[in-house]
C-alpha cells in the first residue's frame, strides 16, 4: 500500500510541478542565429533574400519548439544581434536591475530574457526614470524605462523634424 501510495503521490508531482520546456512557437533562425519569434518584427521585409519552413517539431538546447523557420537575408554578414542586458549596458549609464524595455514605444513582454535586436537597426536609446511619471514620485517603487527607437521611417522623419517654441518648424536638419 505504501509503494502505491508513493509512487501516486510521485506521478501527482511530477505532472503537476514538473519542468515544462515545451513551447507552441516554432524556432526561429535568421542568418543560422537562433533568436526569439518577435525578433522577426525589427527585419526589414526587403533584405530577405528566402524563408525555409520546416514543419518537424525539433529540439533546440533542451526546448521543444513547433516547426523550424529559416530566414535568409540578403547579406548575412549585416545583422549583429544583441541582447536586451547588451543594449542597456552599450546605451546607457544605467546600474540597477529595474528596468522595463520597449522597442518603437511598445513593451516588450516576452522573451525578454533571449530577446535580441540587431544593433544596426538601433536609431536611439532613450531612458526614462520612474521619478518623471507623476505618480510614482512618492512610491518606493523606482524602475528605469528603456525606450529603445529602431529605424523605422518614422522614427528617422521625427529625428529629422525641427521645433520651434513647441511648433514644427518648416524644413529639415
Amino acid at each position: 500500500m505504501k509503494f502505491i501510495l508513493t509512487c501516486s503521490i510521485l506521478l501527482f508531482t511530477t505532472l503537476f510541478f514538473g519542468q515544462n520546456n515545451k513551447t507552441v512557437e516554432p524556432a526561429v533562425f535568421i542568418d543560422l542565429n537562433l533568436v526569439p519569434s518577435n525578433t522577426i518584427e525589427y527585419v526589414e521585409p526587403n533584405e530577405i533574400e528566402s524563408i525555409h519552413v520546416v514543419k518537424k517539431d525539433s529540439i533546440i538546447n533542451g526546448i521543444l519548439y513547433r516547426g523550424q523557420i529559416n530566414i535568409t537575408s540578403k547579406n548575412p554578414k549585416k545583422y549583429d544581434f544583441i541582447s536586451l542586458e547588451q543594449i542597456k549596458s552599450q546605451f546607457t549609464k544605467i546600474k540597477s536591475n529595474d528596468v522595463v524595455y520597449m522597442v518603437n514605444g511598445a513593451f516588450i513582454k516576452d522573451n525578454i530574457d533571449t530577446f535580441k535586436l540587431d544593433r544596426n537597426y538601433i536609431l536611439e536609446v532613450e531612458v526614462t526614470n520612474s521619478e518623471a511619471f507623476y505618480n510614482f514620485r512618492k512610491s518606493d517603487t523606482k524602475f528605469n524605462i528603456i525606450n529603445i527607437l529602431g529605424k523605422t521611417k518614422e522614427n528617422l522623419d521625427n529625428k529629422n523634424k525641427i521645433l520651434l517654441r513647441g511648433q514644427e518648424g518648416i524644413g529639415v536638419k
